[in-house]
């Protein structure tokens, strides 16, 4: 009877540990496939790539006339705002020309007599503003030779160019004033036709002469600048680019398969490769009509008999929305991580 009953509990040991192995293989594999059924759901919800890189807009930098370069203001990556000089042209054939549009509108004048005062008028101050505007630019040339390599810029750097910046405005404004005086309804005559012409010459010729100091047209970055003295630069031919300080965005590139929640509207997270821990915020702008693909220089083939189903990719645009730290600026092309939320729509609606 003892004997029995001592072989029968190891018996039941061995069965209860089995139950308990069973019990913990049933409990792992429920909260495995309840681990890939949650991953697979936020994965749907919150799709994510890190097929993404930053974007701004870049202002391509070319002057409105030809010639020699004589002096460059600007090298790689220095910050400039709007209106700030980025280099000069060789002014001497313009201000030949402008010498003799001059001539030509003051015999003009001459001729038409009183018709002629108001123009004469706006030309002079056009003038005046043209020679006001050489002057502050000549002061910031030699405050611009007065800096130290590497040192900020000084207060008599940043109060010749706050001139520069006013005698600008100042002759945009005359030369808007001038072109305002040359649509005035005048009698037709001889004298009347020959000074209109002279003074479509004279606007041009100083325009021209005002454009051998090529100014940036954006805040932001200069980039790319092999610009030096004695090069000679075409109308119209870039010479260097200044990304824009202004709308950032990044270009995801998702997978088709993910495109089916996303809208325009939602919100959006990114975070940079280049600063590690840094999470901007951001929002779907817009969804490209066509995949990466459609718009390569060899796109795909698929009407062949080798043809393989691939998930294609589309360009999704997020506008970053939050400021970034001025420590850690952007930089267009950068790599970056973009996870969308989808549980949002357009309107704010879950």
């Amino acid at each position: 009877m003892n004997q029995d009953a001592s072989t029968d509990t190891p018996t039941r040991s061995k069965s209860a540990a089995a139950s308990y192995r069973w019990i913990a293989l049933l409990v792992l594999l429920a909260a495995t496939v309840g681990g890939v059924l949650l991953y697979w759901r936020h994965a749907e919800i919150y799709p994510s790539t890190d097929n993404a890189y930053t974007g701004a807009n870049i202002v391509r930098v070319a002057s409105q006339v030809s010639g020699p370069v004589v002096r460059v203001y600007v090298k790689d990556d220095d910050k400039v705002a709007t209106g700030d000089p980025l280099f000069d042209i060789d002014p001497t054939l313009y201000d030949a020309a402008l010498r003799n549009a001059r001539a030509q509108f003051d015999a003009a004048v001459s001729a038409a007599g009183t018709a002629a005062d108001a123009l004469k008028a706006a030309a002079q101050k056009l003038e005046d503003k043209r020679v006001a505007l050489e002057d502050a630019l000549g002061k910031y040339r030699d405050a611009k030779d007065a800096e130290k390599e590497g040192q900020p810029p000084s207060d008599q750097l940043s109060t010749a160019l706050k001139a520069w910046h006013d005698a600008l405005q100042a002759f945009d404004d005359a030369e808007g004033e001038f072109a305002k005086a040359q649509d005035n309804k005048l009698t037709v005559t001889t004298p009347t036709v020959q000074l209109r012409a002279a003074s479509a010459q004279l606007d041009k010729a100083t325009h021209d002469r005002v454009k051998t100091h090529v100014t940036s047209s954006a805040n932001g970055w200069v980039s790319n600048v092999s610009l030096r003295p004695g090069t000679v630069v075409q109308a119209g031919t870039p010479a260097f680019a200044v990304i824009e300080d202004g709308n950032w965005w990044v270009d995801a590139n998702f997978k088709e398969t993910d495109l089916g929640r996303i809208e325009a509207g939602q919100k959006a997270t990114v975070r940079l490769d280049m600063y590690p821990g840094v999470t901007l915020e951001g929002a779907v702008e817009s969804i490209s009509a066509g995949s990466g693909a459609t718009f390569s220089v060899l796109p795909p083939e698929n009407a062949t008999g080798n043809w393989v189903k691939v998930t294609q990719r589309f360009p999704v645009r997020i506008r970053i929305t939050s400021t970034p730290d001025p420590d850690k600026p952007l930089r267009s092309g950068s790599s970056a991580t973009v996870t969308i939320d989808t549980t949002e729509t357009a309107q704010g609606q879950k």
